[in-house]
């Protein structure tokens, strides 16, 4: 039987998946297995996959086929210290190393994030210049906003070119 945390968990990346399904209008579904598949040690498996089974196994969420460039994480924890995104969060560094130890060169890599009682929030590199009213800039090039601030028509259609590999 899986633990609680990890039920909860995907619980949390298929409600991504079906936001993400129900903003683009194109079908996202959970990987069915851990990111990890790919990440870390196991980041040469990707030079003998096909580009689709690579997409399979990156991240948390399965974007559309053609959306080659996409890569998140999803991450659902009762609680996090905010306080930290002005010095050093060992745990959003552990997310951005995750979310980067799957990614290929030109990947547009996102944390989605929910904590108990507090709500959702996204992480992001800075060089993808999304447009948000407010947010916190975070060291290694990241920045992290609120869920609600984040998602606009601008920051829609950026992510579904850049996924796509248009305006690279």
């Amino acid at each position: 039987m899986p633990s609680p945390q990890k039920v909860k968990g995907k619980s949390f990346e298929n409600a991504k998946a079906k936001f993400l399904t129900e903003i683009f209008g194109e079908k996202f579904i959970r990987v069915p297995t851990s990111g990890a598949f790919l990440g870390g040690q196991n980041y040469d498996r990707r030079h003998t996959m096909s580009q689709g089974q690579v997409m399979a196994f990156k991240g948390d969420i399965i974007p559309p086929d053609d959306w080659i460039y996409f890569n998140c994480e999803c991450k659902f924890y009762k609680d996090f210290k905010f306080h930290l995104l002005f010095n050093e969060s060992k745990v959003l560094d552990g997310w951005i190393d995750e979310t980067l130890a799957t990614a290929n060169e030109n990947d547009l890599n996102i944390i989605f994030m929910k904590f108990n009682n507090i709500g959702e929030y996204v992480a992001y590199q800075r060089r993808e210049k999304f447009k948000v009213k407010n947010f916190i800039s975070y060291s290694r090039g990241w920045n992290f906003t609120s869920h609600e601030s984040f998602w606009n028509d601008y920051n829609i259609s950026k992510i579904r070119d850049r996924s796509k590999g248009i305006n690279l």
